[in-house]
């Protein structure tokens, strides 16, 4: 009777919504790139593009350090145009990787700065930012995967990061005012550690990128899916009855008939099954009349059903 009481335990799966929240994060561009902080070279026209990129989850990259500038890369570092990179996150976006673009302004004259609103949730709670420091060959600033939250998961109160210049790789130009000469093949991404950035023998960040957070909102999203077991006529005669179970998705299943003395009595499935509805056949012909409990077993989910038999 304990393993009676044991398996209808299972049954019990909590209802309650989960908990979730989204964040609402203020960004700043500082740009402090000058002919002060760095005078070797100095263009005139000094200006960033407009800041653009994703939020996003993990595993979603658009760039990363030593990996191969994507088209939208590309065209961001070496002219400044969003488009291509739009399309890009788009694309994360019908797969579910992305939660949206986030789209900002330029500085038009360095130094200056700007800033946007993002928001993040727990699912999507990284963010990537570039924006191209002109005039260059295909320099560019900005974030790679940043995560939002702390280790334990918190929203941070406050990011702020220096901001130092990334190659895309794709141009060859070795001086902001180069001429325009195609690197074939393209060259991994990587940080410029040398003139016009090293400054004094110090590697120099041409601005910081800061993420402010304004607000949290709490919300509630529905329980995932479960499977589900149902079993008639209740009670069954001396004949057959039918099983459903129901899966949100396929896999394994065990599906076992016990007694109240916690004996497998009959086992009516045993291997994988489809997702959606399938009907099992219950032969009550040769059980004694009673008590019994039907046992789904779904990789880590179990259901559970009483079975009444009578004549």
């Amino acid at each position: 009777m304990r393993l009676v009481l044991s398996l209808c335990l299972v049954l019990l799966f909590s209802g309650a919504a989960l908990a979730q929240s989204s964040a609402t994060y203020f960004v700043t561009l500082e740009a402090t790139w000058s002919a002060q902080t760095h005078p070797d070279g100095f263009p005139g026209d000094p200006h960033f593009s407009p800041l653009v990129g994703a939020v996003h989850a993990e595993g979603a990259k658009l760039w990363e350090a030593g990996g191969i500038a994507s088209g939208g890369i590309e065209a961001m570092a070496e002219t400044g145009s969003t488009g291509a990179l739009h399309a890009e996150v788009d694309a994360l976006r019908a797969s579910g990787s992305a939660l949206h673009v986030v789209q900002g302004g330029g500085i038009r004259v360095s130094p200056g700065s700007v800033g946007l609103e993002l928001t993040a949730t727990d699912t999507h709670a990284l963010v990537t930012l570039v924006s191209m420091i002109a005039p260059s060959p295909d320099w560019f600033v900005g974030t790679e995967g940043l995560d939002l939250r702390d280790t334990e998961g918190a929203w941070r109160a406050e990011i702020r990061q220096p901001l130092y210049v990334w190659d895309a790789g794709t141009d060859s130009g070795p001086s902001y005012t180069s001429g325009d000469a195609d690197t074939d093949p393209q060259e991994p991404i990587a940080r410029i550690e040398a003139a016009p950035f090293v400054v004094g023998g110090t590697l120099t960040p041409v601005g910081t990128i800061t993420f402010t957070l304004l607000n949290v909102v709490e919300t509630e999203r529905a329980p995932e899916a479960a499977a589900s077991l149902r079993v008639w006529p209740q009670p069954m005669g001396g004949g057959a009855g039918t099983v459903a179970l129901t899966l949100p998705a396929s896999g394994d299943a065990e599906v076992v008939l016990y007694d109240v003395r916690g004996r497998r009595v009959h086992v009516l499935h045993d291997g994988p099954l489809a997702s959606g509805e399938t009907a099992l056949r219950l032969d009550a012909s040769g059980l004694a009349p009673g008590v019994y409990v039907l046992r789904a077993a779904i990789g880590a989910e179990v259901q559970t059903q009483r079975v009444v038999v009578a004549r």
